[in-house]
């Protein structure tokens, strides 16, 4: 399990996508290879199935590297009211490499066949 101390502001990209998500600033010592994975993110003990990306962002020319987490199947108002929360990470499969896409179109297709594969796995249900 990790803990994750800070939120931050993204770029939205994600949101202008139609794949809004929660961005963290990378801890210290984190040990996690490049790559697209299933998690648990547990905010302020509540449990959420997500989608992370881990590392850069080649399809826009980001060499730094990003940690962010789409939370599947849940809307921004749902989520807790406030800016303090108390975040876990469980990292539960390997879905795929970073990938560099064309265009907007085939990263968004790419998304949605990782959801639906995270939401597919046995082992999550």
């Amino acid at each position: 399990m990790i803990t994750i101390n800070k939120v931050i502001k993204g770029e939205g990209r994600g949101k202008q996508l139609g794949y809004p998500t929660i961005n963290f600033q990378i801890p210290k010592n984190f040990i996690l290879k490049d790559g697209v994975y299933a998690v648990k993110l547990y905010i302020n003990k509540k449990e959420y199935l997500g989608a992370l990306h881990y590392g850069p962002i080649p399809t826009f020319k980001k060499k730094k590297k990003s940690l962010e987490v789409h939370l599947i199947d849940v809307s921004k108002e749902t989520l807790p009211k406030t800016s303090f929360y108390k975040i876990k990470l469980k990292v539960l499969k390997k879905i795929r490499e970073i990938i560099k896409f064309n265009n907007e179109k085939e990263l968004k297709k790419q998304i949605s066949k990782d959801i639906k594969l995270i939401k597919n796995l046995k082992s999550f249900q």
